[in-house]
């Protein structure tokens, strides 16, 4: 039985500039604009680094968010707005100078409110690795502790993506870490903060060539599968049937065996509320799956131009320019980025991104959220994989579209890693629904803001939001007024 929840304002942005009218169309008739401002030379500092992982994250919750970028053979940095920089506030522990971070998640890991962050350590390209994986956990006022230095089951492999998920739907998040040549890992919440390693126990321990992972309720049966996209190897679909997991990639149409599986993440890929899932394959095709109700299985709806082959890594879904419609971007390695608008109905419309397609960027990492609390969504790239770069911030650019940002939270207060939102709205066109999911750690190394962002279009009211969280309690939003976050919070 749902329950109406307490609608709470976090902020408001009734002032905001329009810079730019709203247009979905290109000068050339056809394609779209999304256009950003480059804000690269705001970090600091930003020297030629090998930079990998990344995610934005509040984590020190004081309700603004941070970067957080894994960097090898450096320091890990964490920058956070002071003034008009962003500046590397990390500590000494966190910072983790010398070793080889790519890979990172945050979740309040043991419930007390604070942000804690996984972070893979690798030094090895597949199989045993020397460098062991880091959980720090929040003490606060800028204090970490890394709870696996002397842990018997760290991870000493060469690890590629990790996610935060709640395996039994009790509001316990757990990590499962998704490696190279080597058994996955399951580091299971059993409230004793020792962390078990508990993937055998759950089936969950395969060897495979694992690369990107996503952990979400993407079956709708209230429960957090598991979903691995593989280099040398075919794809893995975990089904969460209430604690026992079930592979069922073969049935759901996801094995693409023949493939190298990088970044991948959530869709609604046709406005029904069914979980799609885009991937992207290092220099072959590119996916968007979405789901058959009479089939019961995914089909690849990939236009060729989408689907052209390319040196893919991070895959990003969200409403850059809240036309109501979502854009997928695509991080590349050494080639143009690429960024496709899904119009109603899954067609895919190839958008221009002149400040964000980096032809020569080595790019590996990518997050997004909104930094600057204008309503519009900005881009974080880690650079450096091949060569040492600048990372690059992009702020996006308002353009009259109108917004809402809800915050499922946790009782304790923090994100609530597995929600699933729903908002239904009215366009000039008719009734409107879109769903998000609330990152635990994304795609290929990296993890979005874990926030629900919706563009409206020229929308000023939401009809009415419903938030489902991991452990199935459900919270009703009614009427919201456009261009303010909300928050959502579940009961203890």
């Amino acid at each position: 039985m749902g329950s109406t929840s307490k609608v709470e304002p976090i902020s408001s942005n009734a002032g905001w500039a329009i810079i730019r009218p709203a247009t979905t169309m290109a000068l050339n008739g056809h394609h779209p604009w999304v256009r950003f401002s480059d804000r690269s030379h705001l970090l600091r500092p930003n020297p030629p680094e090998r930079s990998y992982g990344c995610a934005i994250v509040d984590a020190d919750g004081d309700g603004r968010p941070e970067i957080l970028c894994g960097t090898v053979a450096g320091p890990n940095r964490l920058f956070k707005s002071q003034g008009r920089a962003w500046v590397d506030v990390a500590p000494a522990e966190l910072a983790d100078a010398g070793a080889s971070a790519i890979g990172v998640a945050a979740a309040d890991a043991n419930g007390d409110g604070r942000m804690d962050f996984y972070i893979l350590n690798t030094s090895a390209f597949a199989g045993p690795n020397s460098e062991p994986d880091r959980l720090f956990i929040n003490l606060g006022d800028g204090r970490y502790e890394d709870v696996m230095a002397r842990h018997p089951q760290r991870n000493l492999a060469a690890g590629r993506s990790v996610a935060w998920l709640d395996v039994l739907g009790d509001g316990q998040l757990s990590a499962y870490v998704c490696n190279y040549g080597a058994p996955n890992r399951l580091y299971f919440n059993d409230g004793s903060g020792n962390w078990p390693d508990r993937a055998p126990h759950f089936g969950l321990h395969r060897v495979t060539g694992g690369r990107g992972l996503v952990c979400q309720d993407i079956l709708g049966g209230d429960a957090m599968d598991i979903f691995c996209v593989n280099e040398n190897d075919a794809n893995t679909f975990f089904r969460n049937t209430g604690g026992k997991f079930v592979e069922t990639a073969a049935e759901l149409g996801l094995t693409d065996p023949e493939t190298h599986g990088r970044g991948v993440a959530v869709i609604d890929a046709r406005g029904d509320g069914r979980a799609g899932l885009v991937y992207g394959n290092w220099e072959g095709p590119h996916r968007f799956m979405a789901w058959e109700r009479r089939a019961k299985r995914f089909v690849d709806l990939a236009t060729p131009d989408f689907a052209q082959p390319s040196r893919i890594r991070t895959v990003i879904v969200a409403d850059f320019d809240n036309d109501g419609l979502d854009e997928i971007f695509m991080n590349n390695l050494g080639q143009t980025n690429r960024m496709f608008k899904v119009k109603e109905g899954g067609e895919l419309l190839e958008c221009h991104i002149p400040e964000a397609e980096y032809p020569e960027g080595a790019g590996t990492g990518a997050s997004v959220g909104d930094l600057d609390g204008d309503g519009f969504l900005d881009l974080f790239i880690a650079h450096g994989e091949s060569v040492p770069q600048p990372n690059a911030l992009l702020f996006g650019r308002p353009n009259g579209n109108h917004w809402l940002r809800i915050h499922p939270r946790t009782a304790a207060g923090a994100p609530a890693i597995g929600a699933k939102v729903t908002v239904t709205y009215d366009t000039p066109e008719g009734g409107r629904q879109r769903t998000r999911w609330i990152d635990g750690g994304s795609g290929y190394l990296c993890q979005m803001e874990p926030v629900a962002h919706f563009g409206l279009g020229p929308a000023t009211r939401i009809r009415d939001a419903r938030v489902q969280f991991s452990t199935g309690e459900v919270h009703y939003l009614r009427e919201l007024a456009a261009d303010q976050n909300v928050e959502a919070r579940a009961r203890a």
